[in-house]
């Protein structure tokens, strides 16, 4: 009888020495799993302005912020350099745990935007308007913290993690006239025509160029976005400043009366956006704001 317990609790004991072994076997499993889940980001080590990873505009790009992690991205505006651009940005498939914060630098390195979200895995977009065309730029990705106060590289940053998706898309706001900013690049215009334009940027100013057919004129400026008070400035053939003036109001309409017009020369009219009455052309109050805006030069 002492015999076959000895053998019993043997048989046990073996049966029973298999399970660490298969516990064992089976945690490698999960771990071998779990390693294969791992994200690979392709971009890195582009973790500084000067290890930027260079996009193009219109594509989805997948990433990921670790932790104490930053994502530096380069891309380059669409139009030639006489033009100014606008983009949008767009995060998107952000992890349940990121909070992204963005922030745009232009070509010398200097901080032009910066947007982040307060909830975790929110979406981010938003328009980025005057960036000069032709020119590169960068912009950079970390998780915030849960506020808009956070400090680039400091309090707030490197607080979240996860992968994220974003795009940045060239939105094409350029009127037919673009490249006309500066007197050399006037745009032609007719009389009695009407013309769409638009200041994408509040650094931009648009030029036209036109011969009176008429010794007194009048031009009419209409449509004027909400945002913009519009200046005008009336140069003569030999490019002197004949004078500028405006509407005192943001989305204001304004009308010029031109006089004693030479129809033999070529004189050129100037739009800017500025902060009203008594600005200066090209000083105090010009390169105020920016928007659309409709005209026509008609006899007077």
């Amino acid at each position: 009888m002492k015999n076959k317990k000895n053998n019993f609790f043997e048989k046990l004991n073996s049966k029973l020495s298999f399970f660490p072994i298969l516990f064992l076997v089976f945690s490698l499993v999960i771990i071998s799993c779990e390693e294969d889940d791992v994200f690979t980001d392709e971009f890195e080590e582009n973790n500084s302005i000067s290890t930027a990873y260079a996009i193009e505009q219109g594509k989805i790009y997948n990433a990921h912020i670790t932790e104490n992690d930053v994502d530096f991205f380069s891309f380059t505006t669409a139009h030639g350099s006489t033009t100014f651009d606008e983009v949008e940005i767009s995060v998107f498939n952000a992890g349940p745990n990121l909070m992204i914060g963005a922030v745009v630098y232009d070509s010398d390195g200097e901080q032009y935007s910066k947007h982040n979200v307060t909830t975790e895995g929110a979406k981010l977009t938003y328009t980025l308007s005057g960036l000069e065309g032709g020119a590169n730029y960068y912009i950079r990705f970390s998780g915030t913290w849960d506020s808009h106060n956070w400090d680039v590289g400091g309090a707030g940053d490197y607080w979240s993690e996860g992968a994220y998706s974003f795009s940045i898309m060239n939105l094409d706001v350029n009127d037919e006239f673009a490249g006309n900013h500066s007197i050399n690049d006037a745009y032609p215009i007719s009389t009695n025509q009407t013309y769409n334009g638009v200041l994408v940027s509040k650094r931009e100013a648009d030029y036209f160029a036109f011969t009176p057919t008429a010794e007194n004129m009048q031009l009419q400026v209409t449509n004027v976005g909400s945002g913009l008070i519009i200046g005008i400035a009336l140069y003569g053939p030999d490019f002197q400043l004949l004078g500028n003036g405006g509407a005192g109001t943001a989305g204001a309409n304004f009308t010029l009366n031109l006089t004693s017009m030479n129809t033999e020369v070529t004189y050129y009219l100037r739009f800017s956006g500025t902060w009203g009455y008594a600005w200066e052309v090209g000083g105090a109050g010009d390169f105020y704001n920016q928007g659309p805006y409709t005209f026509v030069l008609v006899d007077n």
